[in-house]
């Protein structure tokens, strides 16, 4: 019976850690780059004039998932997104560890997610340099084939609040 409960609980442990490294693989593997310090993304968009798009997931959400792996990824992974027209952070609210917030003070992850209104994952939040909202947040994935669409409607209307020139086109690659 002993060596019975021993394998069982051998069993769970192996099993929790198959799922530890596969979450923390996932992300790891990602192109897209988690936020860290927003106050120091801030300052930088602030001197560029760039929106920032944060994207609140978690490692248990599918959707998130998908959404990084068909859309995020591939517009990271291009470079010509990240630090030109925005700048793309992923917002893992998994992660408790706190970061410096917009005044450089300590939040958690999912308390700055919260503070933006993302109740839901996937839901990407665009703010400013100021961490004002300039632009509605998209919550959840409609369609993901046209998802890369409604992120440029959504940057535009963020460069116009901004007085930022910039334009993208409706479809990336025309």
């Amino acid at each position: 019976m002993k060596l019975l409960a021993t394998a069982l609980t051998a069993i769970l442990f192996l099993a929790g850690c198959d799922k530890a490294a596969n979450a923390s693989g996932y992300a790891a593997n990602s192109k897209l780059k988690e936020l860290t310090n927003l106050q120091e993304l801030a300052a930088e968009a602030r001197e560029r004039n760039l929106p920032i798009m944060l994207t609140v997931g978690a490692e248990w959400c599918e959707f998130c998932h998908i959404l990084r792996e068909e859309v995020l990824d591939p517009m990271a992974l291009g470079g010509d997104y990240d630090g030109k027209v925005v700048f793309m952070r992923y917002l893992s609210i998994d992660e408790h560890q706190p970061i410096p917030d917009m005044n450089g003070q300590p939040i958690r992850k999912d308390e700055l997610a919260r503070r933006y209104k993302a109740d839901l994952t996937p839901t990407v939040i665009f703010i400013d340099g100021q961490g004002q909202k300039v632009a509605a947040n998209i919550v959840g994935i409609a369609n993901i084939e046209l998802y890369t669409t409604l992120i440029h409607k959504h940057l535009n209307q963020a460069y116009e609040k901004m007085g930022n020139p910039l334009r993208l086109d409706a479809m990336p690659g025309q």
